[in-house]
């Protein structure tokens, strides 16, 4: 009998311990969870940028057909736009930086976007997109954390003059 009261009294003393357990477990589960998809849509975020600014690149250092013109920078923005709308990205800034010789427009021009070896000077286009990125899963409580995210992207131009 005295074994029965003793079982009883540990049972009732031990309840709030596995309330308080569960608990704890249950805020770790949450924050480890909202971790994972945080870390999923930063990747995500940073990827979308990087093929934006991929597509922007190589549409700006493409001719049009049959010429040896490329489109400006604002053709150039308007492409990387649509890709970014198409990935539901609102809110990037895209620039390009072309060599000193060309002739459309762009955010620079600067002088180490041509290489020149022996008698071959080869001229670079570079696409920037950059878009800032905060918590998306608890915005309350992590609203001062923001990070630029960038995808950059640089391709040779294909003109033949």
């Amino acid at each position: 009998m005295s074994g029965r009261k003793h079982s009883s009294k540990r049972k009732s003393a031990e309840s709030g311990v596995t309330t308080v357990e569960g608990a704890i477990i249950l805020i770790a589960f949450f924050m480890l969870l909202f971790g994972v998809i945080e870390a999923g849509q930063f990747m995500k975020a940073r990827q979308v940028l990087t093929n934006a600014a991929r597509e922007g690149a190589r549409f700006a250092v493409a001719p049009t057909s049959g010429t040896n013109t490329l489109p400006g920078e604002s053709e150039v923005v308007a492409k990387v736009n649509s890709f970014l709308a198409a990935a539901n990205v609102t809110g990037a800034t895209t620039t390009t930086k072309c060599p000193i010789s060309a002739s459309e427009a762009c955010t620079s021009k600067n002088s180490s976007m041509s290489v020149t070896t022996g008698f071959v000077t080869t001229e670079y286009t570079e696409v920037t997109v950059s878009k800032p990125y905060s918590v998306i899963t608890a915005p309350g409580l992590f609203s001062a954390i923001s990070v630029n995210l960038q995808g950059r992207a640089l391709m040779r131009r294909e003109t033949s003059e």
